[in-house]
């Protein structure tokens, strides 16, 4: 069966509201070799670069999406924002509905979390959670790869490859309850870096959007 789906991608900086919940930190590494394929996955149109990602979606255990298998990974923006000696990189799909990471990046170690977010009250971490507009999601597994070590100074660029196993969450549409489950490759190469906490009024639960146009097609 042959499923197109068409999208409006908007990226929603929202620091504070996605990463809640801490897990724990693990390093990363700094590898230069990968810079290659991250050439080959990120495109710049202008001023405009645009990052990609690779997916499988499960549903209740069963695959359903697989950007993989046909080779034709899905463009997304990516963003960093610089809060004292904190870097948050964000890679998101969707519009009023949609998904991404979030790396909260430390000097020498990071936290990676999964994300999905709706204009609807659907999703819930755990079985017995409320629904809420947006799920925060642990790893069950993580590894982050940057090009060269991070400089945390304001307009600098990163750029690297994420990959990463989401653990279980749960939406409920139409009164049906699914469970989900997220295995995800992104490479990225992010805007230069803002540092929000030097202009008047800014916090981390500030937003700011870009939308965007992507495809996905799965065969």
């Amino acid at each position: 069966m042959n499923r197109k789906i068409r999208t409006i991608g908007l990226i929603l900086l929202m620091t504070g509201q996605i990463l809640y919940g801490q897990t724990t930190n693990s390093t990363y590494i700094i590898d230069n070799s990968i810079k290659s394929q991250v050439d080959k996955k990120v495109k710049s149109f202008g001023k405009i670069t645009m990052s990609s990602m690779d997916f499988r979606i499960y549903e209740n255990d069963s695959l359903i999406i697989n950007t993989y298998s046909n080779d034709k990974s899905i463009e997304n923006m990516t963003m960093a924002i610089l809060e004292s000696d904190t870097i948050n990189i964000i890679g998101f799909i969707g519009m009023f509905a949609g998904f991404g990471y979030q790396i909260t990046l430390f000097k020498d170690t990071c936290i990676v979390r999964y994300f999905a977010k709706s204009d609807m009250e659907i999703y819930k971490l755990h079985k017995n959670d409320s629904l809420e507009f947006g799920v925060s999601v642990p790893c069950v597994t993580y590894k982050l790869a940057l090009s060269q070590k991070p400089n945390f100074k304001k307009g600098k660029v990163l750029e690297g490859i994420i990959e990463l196993t989401s653990d279980d969450y749960y939406e409920v549409s139409n009164g049906e309850e699914n469970k989900y489950k997220v295995q995800l490759t992104g490479y990225f190469r992010s805007s230069s870096l803002e540092n929000i906490s030097k202009n008047k009024g800014d916090t981390v639960k500030n937003k700011k959007n870009i939308g965007i146009v992507v495809e996905v097609e799965d065969e």
